[in-house]
Parts: structure tokens; sequence; C-alpha cells
């Protein structure tokens, strides 16, 4: 909550502040998910997708800087590709297209005008080391294959539980900035996102305790095992995930921003023809 409030007063006096420069850009890069099926794998070469935006960021001060997204990426795991004996004889799977809405605070380690030109009286801002948190919103729904079929896990609900495909994300991470000239700037980020559902990879607790529950598709997607681990010869009602964590995603890439304002301290007077 404090976040949310932080970040509402910064955008009210972004509104306030004398524009210093506004810039558009295009992200491209990769997405990738931590959770139960990749627990603490980064950039897996199994798991990384390309992901693409739209950014929008507006200077406060050579120091601080407001940034808006619109992220789109993909996220995937599979069990098959663990090393862990549990998750092998699990041989659970999914895959999700994930879209993120968010707002993030950046803060510059060096003073950083992109407008500051080179001159024989000053030093030009040509990059800087830059660190970020912010507040988004996501939209998710993780689909698995079963014999040459597509299906949404969401509604067969494969754990006997509900759950919504929207959430909550903090994106934060790290990057530097690059200018390439007074009006195109690269940003080249590493941002991994926090969120509060375990259920992006549909993954999160126990087997039913009671499959005729489920339908007969559900009870095939819920257990995909190549063994049953349960000490009674079945899985049901056994442990399927971790509840005690919840599931990560991650953004890494690159931003190709310009710079759309006028330099504020550059004279615009013109002298009129005689």
């Amino acid at each position: 909550m404090k976040l949310l409030v932080t970040l509402i007063c910064l955008v009210i006096a972004s509104i306030a502040f004398p524009q210093k420069h506004l810039e558009f850009g295009v992200f491209g890069g990769l997405s990738y998910y931590n959770g139960d099926l990749n627990p603490s794998g980064h950039l897996k070469t199994s798991n990384n997708h390309l992901a693409f935006g739209l950014v929008a960021r507006k200077t406060l001060n050579p120091r601080w800087a407001l940034r808006a997204n619109a992220l789109v990426g993909n996220l995937s795991a599979e069990d098959s590709h663990s090393s862990d004996p549990f998750q092998q004889h699990r041989n659970l799977s999914f895959f999700s297209r994930i879209y993120e809405i968010s707002t993030v605070i950046e803060f510059n380690f060096q003073s950083f005008n992109p407008f500051n030109p080179p001159s024989a009286f000053k030093h030009a801002d040509y990059f800087t080391p830059y660190a970020f948190i912010g507040l988004g919103g996501f939209y998710f729904d993780p689909k698995a294959n079963l014999d040459g079929n597509t299906y949404n896990l969401q509604p067969l609900q494969t754990e006997g539980e509900s759950y919504s495909k929207l959430g909550v994300a903090i994106p934060f991470g790290m990057g530097i900035k690059l200018r390439l000239s007074e009006r195109a700037l690269v940003s080249i980020e590493y941002g991994i996102r926090k969120t509060f559902t375990d259920y992006i990879d549909d993954v999160s607790s126990s087997y039913p305790t009671d499959p005729d529950a489920l339908s007969q598709i559900a009870r095939k997607l819920s257990d995909r095992s190549v063994k049953q681990q349960g000490a009674e010869g079945s899985n049901w009602g056994t442990q399927r995930g971790n509840s005690q964590t919840t599931d990560w995603y991650s953004f890494v890439g690159i931003t190709l921003s310009f710079n759309v304002s006028t330099n504020p301290d550059q004279c615009h007077f013109k002298q009129d023809r005689l």
C-alpha cells in the first residue's frame, strides 16, 4: 500500500513538474518464468521466449524519471527439463502468454540529462546505470498439451481450486542508459516481477483428494506423472506444488526511445529578416 501511495504521489508530482523531456520507445528482448516448474533457473535456454512492448518515460530531474510500460511476453516450463527426480516423476508442463501494464520510478546513479550536449565547457551525459521499482498488473492464461490437443488449465481446476487470471506485480531491477544523440537513447535492462499468485503455472499445492469431482480431461491434466509417488500407490491428495512460494516472471532486453520534447535550455529566438 505504501508503494502504491508513493507511485501516485510521483505521478502527481510529474504532472506539476516543469517538463524536462518526454520519450517514447519500443522494447525488445526475452521473458521467462520462475515457479514450481522452474524454481531457481534464470535465463535458461529452454524457458526463454521473445518479448516486446512500448514504453513512455518522463524525466523529473537528472536523477529521477517516471516510466510506463506495456509489455507482452511468453512463459513456459517443463518438469522433464529438470534434474530433480520429484519434478521428473511429476511430469507437468505449461505455457502462457503474459500481458503487463506497469509504472515504475527510475533512479539514475549518475546525473543524466540527455539534453546536455558535449562542449568545451561541460561534460556531456552519455550513460548512467539506474535502478527501478514500481507497480503493475498482468494477465495470464496457462495452457498445456495432451494427446495432441491444447487445453486451457484454469477452467479445469486441476487442483480443485479456482483462481483469477489477473494479477498484481512489483517490477524491479537494474539497467544502463546510453545516449546515442540528443534525441535517441538506448536502455539495457533486467527486470524481475514479484507476483502474488502461485498459479501462473497452474501448480500450487496438492492433487485433489477426490479425483471423481474432476472431469476426465481435468484428471489427466492434473496427474501427468510417470510414477505414482503417494504412500498408497496414488498421487491423489499428495503434494503437487509448493504453496509456500509464489510465481515470478522477468523481462530482459533493450529499449530504443526517442525524445519528443524541445530542449528547455536551447534558445529558440529567431531574428526577423530585414
